[in-house]
């Protein structure tokens, strides 16, 4: 090449002139500039541009071996070789390459030119132009950069883009095509349709609906969708792109971008099941949460707490300003300065706390509240719980007052709880035993092995006996004994336990009852007692009816009977005697009925049953006092006529037992009976004023009198009374109600 830029520059210099003047009149920009190379004599003719961008002089008659040395040397030997290259079928040429620019730099150049023949193929000169491509090469390669850059970066944040013509349906895609599309390529090149198909059937409709309001508003198009890779996962974009418009405003271009999101969409559906499991769990605990901002009064509910207050779901949570109206005043005053408190000085807070429902309905709840501070240590919001414990209140209510009922009831029934723990030996006794046993020094707990030296000594064995006696299957027990008291009294216990027991069937601990029934044993003995005393009054009256008619009637009927005989035997004796001994036979047998008629009047009177009880005390006073020959004043006033049988029996039964033991033990022989109705009752008093008596010590005593009548009057629900002193006579009051007419 070195010999084809070399030659003589006589016979070309005029030409060489005349062309660079020619071709400074054609001159292009400034950046550009036309040659002409004379292959003969090497001579080189630039226009005018030519200083800028080769650094040569405008017009200087430059040859190929000057201009050669300020060719990069990287790029000479491929300059060198194009030119080379050129013959009469391939005449034209187009190279890029670099020159040396000490103070400027490298500037890069692009150079055209086509190559002129003679007729036996030897090349004449070669015409063209020379341009500056250092900014266009510049502008490329940042270009490349950027493209290459954002390569990466779709690759990095696992996003694709592209580039659809809208009138071809040509699609571009480029990126991280692998993590969106499952396709192993940077690159893709295919119809808008690859790409329909490749969306969710079931997201389809949504996207196509989203690209074509964003083509007829000419808005930013924005969607989020899921692809069908073609492994079949499933991958969660989220698209943004943008339309480009021609003159006419006809859409012609669509660039975008769409991001992976599907770790975003899994932690979101993974956030959606934790608030899922959270509210799950507020709502079946009764627990709502709430935030508070005191600079906004912002307040955020969470769904429980709506349930909670009964408030709408729809409705925003109360501000901290209406909260008032959520409690009752009391309420309300404690949390307004519990949470003045907290902001002051950032406290946390616990309160049980009156709730008035958006329905009015009450419901109590445990409000707890922490403050959240700044950087810099302000506090700047409230969090907390909610908690429901209505019903938990309830139950506390509930057992208080149960236990409250059982406390009343054991204070009643003389009553005290115990439980006792086998591995300890101890038993815990509740307040009431201190005053049952007579032990208001000692401790409410106490020992099983302590406990034992109370009870009386012949009721041990049997105590001990009851809890050994139980098992899983039947673990209840009752046992009664009896219990030395400090006082030196005996009071008489009975003990209702339930046994738990451990794995191996052992008896592990007992709770239960002990009930003082000291009263309830004396009373059943008393019954026991006068149980006794009327089967013995019963044995005794019947004795005396025994021998009334022994002794009396049977007596007197043997006597009449033999009289009988004597007057039906042949003599004349008899004969004369016959008128006058049957008058007293006759006599005989009308006493004798006459003393069956008293005996059966007394054991129950005819007269009370058809004739009432006014006209049944009368005829029995009037023959009382003709039987036993004493005085019997009686006195009837305002006697109803509704007076029950049942009654006017008791009545007339006190009567009768009153008079026969005043004529028995008074020691005098008259005697008031006083038969009074009143508006609401009768009442029946026996009076006399004999040596009187102490009504304690009678009923206490054997006699079956006073009792009895007591007895009787309590079957109608009426009342005894005894006013008596000795030496100062007796009087007996009987009262019965009358039930009101219906």
């Amino acid at each position: 090449m070195t010999t084809r830029y070399q030659g003589s520059a006589n016979g070309g210099a005029g030409t060489a002139l005349k062309t660079a003047k020619l071709l400074r009149l054609g001159e292009e920009p400034r950046n550009s500039f036309d040659y002409e190379w004379d292959a003969v004599t090497g001579v080189v003719v630039l226009s005018g541009g030519c200083k800028q961008v080769l650094g040569v002089k405008e017009g200087a008659h430059n040859t190929g071996q000057q201009i050669l040395p300020n060719v990069h040397p990287d790029d000479a030997a491929k300059l060198e070789t194009t030119f080379a290259a050129l013959t009469p079928d391939k005449p034209n040429t187009q190279i890029s390459y670099r020159m040396i620019r000490p103070k400027h730099g490298d500037v890069w150049v692009e150079t055209n030119g086509m190559a002129l023949f003679d007729k036996a193929g030897r090349k004449l000169r070669i015409t063209g132009a020379v341009t500056d491509i250092t900014a266009r090469n510049q502008a490329e390669t940042e270009l490349v950069t950027a493209n290459f850059l954002l390569h990466l970066a779709l690759e990095a944040g696992q996003s694709v883009g592209w580039d659809w013509d809208v009138k071809s349906g040509r699609d571009s895609w480029f990126g991280d095509l692998q993590s969106v599309f499952g396709i192993p390529s940077t690159t893709y090149s295919g119809h808008v349709e690859d790409f329909r198909r490749r969306v969710h059937a079931d997201d389809r409709a949504l996207v196509w609906k989203a690209v074509t309001h964003a083509m007829e508003s000419q808005s930013l198009y924005r969607a989020e969708f899921r692809i069908v890779r073609n492994d079949g996962s499933i991958c969660w974009v989220a698209a943004q792109g943008r339309f480009y418009y021609s003159s006419d405003g006809v859409p012609h271009r669509m660039l975008g971008i769409a991001v992976d999101i599907t770790a975003r969409k899994s932690a979101e559906e993974a956030l959606r099941g934790k608030d899922k499991e959270l509210a799950e769990a507020q709502r079946l605990a009764g627990v709502g949460s709430w935030r508070w901002d005191p600079e906004t009064d912002t307040v955020v509910w969470s769904e429980e707490l709506y349930r909670i207050a009964g408030r709408d779901l729809k409705l925003p949570a109360v501000s901290y300003a209406e909260h008032p109206r959520l409690f009752t005043p009391e309420s309300w005053e404690r949390l307004r300065r519990a949470v003045e408190d907290a902001l002051r000085t950032g406290s946390s807070y616990e309160l049980d706390l009156e709730l008035i429902r958006a329905d009015g309905r009450t419901r109590w709840i445990t409000a707890r509240g922490e403050t959240e501070r700044d950087t810099t240590g302000r506090v700047v919001q409230l969090r907390g719980t909610v908690q429901d414990i209505t019903e938990r209140r309830r139950s506390q209510e509930a057992l208080r007052e149960s236990e409250e009922r059982l406390r009343l009831a054991a204070q009643a029934g003389r009553m005290y709880a115990f439980e006792w723990d086998r591995k300890s030996d101890k038993i815990v006794r509740s307040a009431e035993f201190a005053h049952i046993l007579g032990l208001s020094s000692k401790p409410k707990e106490t020992t099983c092995e302590q406990m034992m030296t109370v009870v009386h000594p012949d009721d041990r064995v049997k105590v001990h006996a009851a809890l050994n006696e139980c098992t899983p299957e039947a673990p209840t027990y009752r046992v009664q004994y009896r219990v030395l008291r400090d006082d030196g009294s005996v009071v008489w216990m009975e003990k209702v336990g339930y046994a738990f027991f451990d794995h191996k069937g052992e008896v592990d601990r007992a709770i239960g009852m002990v009930a003082d029934i000291t009263e309830r044993k004396l009373a059943e003995e008393a019954v026991s007692t006068l149980s006794r005393r009327l089967i013995e009054a019963q044995e005794a009256e019947r004795a005396r009816i025994a021998r009334d008619l022994h002794d009396d009637i049977g007596q007197r009927l043997a006597l009449a009977l033999m009289t009988i005989d004597q007057l039906q035997q042949p003599s004349s004796n008899s004969k004369a005697q016959g008128p006058g001994r049957m008058d007293e036979v006759r006599k005989q047998i009308v006493d004798i009925s006459r003393s069956i008629h008293n005996l059966s009047h007394e054991l129950h009177s005819a007269t009370l049953r058809y004739l009432g009880i006014a006209k049944a005390i009368q005829g029995f006073c009037s023959e009382f006092s003709a039987q036993q020959k004493v005085e019997v004043n009686l006195a009837c006033q305002d006697v109803p006529g509704t007076v029950t049988p049942e009654i006017s029996l008791c009545l007339y039964r006190v009567l009768q037992e009153a008079l026969h033991n005043a004529v028995k033990h008074s020691t005098v022989r008259r005697f008031e009976v006083e038969l009074r109705g009143t508006s609401d009752g009768v009442s029946l008093t026996i009076r006399d004023s004999g040596i009187g008596f102490d009504p304690q010590k009678a009923m206490k005593g054997r006699g079956l009198g006073l009792i009895s009548m007591q007895e009787r009057l309590k079957l109608v629900n009426g009342d005894l009374s005894v006013d008596s002193q000795p030496s100062r006579g007796t009087a007996i009051h009987a009262r019965v109600p009358l039930a009101p007419a219906k």
